[in-house]
């Protein structure tokens, strides 16, 4: 018994790692790094992007206006058209990553919720978890979509988010685990025994049909994502301008 209910807690959590790696744009056979040796900031009138080392920043615009600390960069008109579409096709992405991470968040914390409610010592406990997991997901989410700032260390920022949240679920669960199954033993009632461990033995089974069905659709849309994001990467590498030390512009880079 005691090796199911732990599989059925590590599964939980498994599926919480998982959020984050969403966030990070990879999902099942698809997989796209997304790189950058810049820190980029969304604002209403420009996106700026700073660098990790020197602190160069480029700020884009809607009008076709790149910036290099603060001094228009010459563009010829096809550059500026480029730019313009870099600008708002940033935009148009930004938004869509956001919301992939909301989501599987959303379905991580389904899985906890599964193992939660299925080791509630009662309804009353079962309805106080399910309530207090549907809060930390919701902030967590706020969390996600009220981010402006986004770097080299972003994932890592989300993944401890997650992995804070999710801190007092866990331990709230293994109390319960714990205090059942001291109860069950000292009791020495085996159809008890037998209760608690069927209980452990069907998480595995309830929490991937909760989520299978979900996951592939994600995993549908991080790839969808992939291919923006190359896109992304393809409108740069035409623009011809140079920055003032002869560099292309390269604000993101593609690992496969």
């Amino acid at each position: 018994m005691k090796s199911r209910i732990l599989f059925a807690l590590v599964l939980a959590a498994g599926f919480l790692t998982q959020g984050a790696a969403f966030a990070g744009l990879t999902a099942g056979d698809v997989h796209c790094d997304v790189e950058s040796d810049y820190s980029m900031r969304i604002a209403p009138e420009r996106i700026t992007f700073t660098a990790d080392e020197g602190g160069r920043v480029l700020a884009l615009t809607a009008a076709g206006v790149l910036e290099v600390d603060g001094k228009p960069l010459a563009l010829n008109a096809a550059d500026r058209a480029l730019v313009a579409d870099l600008e708002r096709s940033i935009r148009r992405i930004i938004p869509q990553v956001k919301s992939l991470a909301a989501d599987a968040v959303a379905i991580a914390y389904e899985a906890v919720a599964h193992v939660s409610t299925a080791f509630a010592a009662n309804a009353h406990e079962a309805r106080e978890s399910a309530e207090r997991i549907a809060r930390s997901a919701e902030e967590l989410k706020d969390s996600i979509n009220a981010r402006q700032d986004w770097g080299r260390s972003s994932e890592h920022e989300i993944e401890q988010l997650i992995e804070g949240s999710v801190g007092a679920l866990i331990g709230e669960i293994v109390g319960n685990v714990t205090a059942q199954a001291v109860r069950v033993a000292l009791s020495d009632d085996p159809s008890a025994l037998a209760e608690l461990e069927a209980r452990a033995g069907s998480i595995e089974k309830n929490v991937e049909q909760a989520v299978e069905s979900r996951s592939r659709e994600l995993e549908a849309r991080a790839d969808a994502l992939c291919r923006q994001v190359r896109d992304l990467d393809a409108i740069e590498s035409r623009i011809s301008a140079r920055l003032p030390d002869g560099a292309a512009i390269n604000l993101v880079r593609i690992d496969d």
